[in-house]
């Protein structure tokens, strides 16, 4: 009995793939969410007054969704799309300090405009601008400086997709302004536990602020738009929101997909799709990252 429980907790710590496990009176190894007060606690997160379609949650290291609300209803994600298009970019031959540049065809219209025409700008500075700010432009033109049009592009992050098993999950454009870009909650969340493994990714999607100068002089500052990388507003949370993105067209509401870690560094991932207003996409995500802490901690 010792060596089929060190078996296990062993595999649990080299596979990444086994939640915490704890033994009952019969020496019995269990689940955690498999004991019933744990099941109860994941009770009251399904009282909570959220303005979202659909939501997950995902505990990254036991690869398991503690809270789930229509999170495999395949709905339009807007620009969490570009999450996949800078993973799909950042695993190409990308030198980041090299120039572009702006060219007209780059140019796609929603949000504020960051590039204007014949503008210098490094690759680095197209990612930053792609994650930070969610420039629409800033992802065409990254894709151009490797060579790819946004039809290679797309064929590249729907490929990606495929790989990553998230057969709900449909491009067809880079930056989300198409209302056919769809995925699920749960889907989200993977691709966004994905996307923060590259550190590149990781360490941009967690700055609120960015500045950079064009190789012509001209200096540019952006603000992230997630509003939580600035702290909790509504709620005491024992916790901490480390990046994220967010999205927004007519069809998909307000989206946001978060990483957040509880007071004891347990790592999580939140999403909430379609949610009523820029506000309650912060709201939802707090109500349900102050749950999760509750219960975790």
């Amino acid at each position: 009995m010792f060596v089929f429980v060190f078996i296990h907790i062993l595999n649990s710590l080299l596979f990444n793939l086994v939640p915490l496990v704890v033994f009952n009176d019969y020496g019995d190894v269990k689940k955690v969410w498999q004991l019933d007060s744990f099941s109860e606690k994941i009770e009251g997160i399904k009282d909570l007054d959220l303005s979202a379609s659909s939501v997950a949650v995902f505990d990254v290291s036991s690869n398991f969704f503690p809270f789930e609300k229509e999170a495999e209803e395949a709905r339009p994600i807007a620009s969490i799309s570009k999450l996949m298009a800078t993973l799909v970019l950042v695993d190409l031959d990308i030198d980041f300090d090299e120039y572009y540049k702006i060219q007209a065809s780059d140019r796609r219209l929603g949000g504020r405009d960051y590039l204007f025409l014949g503008e210098e700008v490094k690759n680095i500075d197209l990612l930053a601008l792609s994650l930070i700010a969610s420039d629409n432009s800033a992802v065409i033109a990254l894709s151009s400086s490797l060579g790819l049009s946004e039809t290679d592009l797309v064929q590249k992050m729907n490929q990606k997709a495929q790989e990553l098993k998230l057969y709900k999950t449909h491009f067809e454009d880079a930056t989300g302004l198409s209302n056919n870009n769809v995925s699920t909650a749960k889907e989200v969340a993977i691709m966004t536990a994905k996307a923060f493994e590259n550190e590149t990714i990781a360490s941009l999607a967690q700055r609120y602020d960015y500045d950079f100068e064009t190789r012509n002089g001209r200096i540019k500052k952006l603000n992230s738009t997630n509003e939580l990388l600035l702290g909790f507003r509504d709620i005491k949370i024992d916790g901490q929101v480390v990046s994220g993105k967010t999205g927004y067209n007519i069809l998909a509401g307000y989206c946001l997909t978060l990483k957040f870690l509880s007071s004891n560094n347990k790592e999580f991932i939140s999403v909430v799709l379609n949610s009523k207003s820029i506000k309650d996409r912060f709201r939802d995500s707090e109500k349900i990252i102050a749950e999760i802490a509750e219960i975790y901690n």
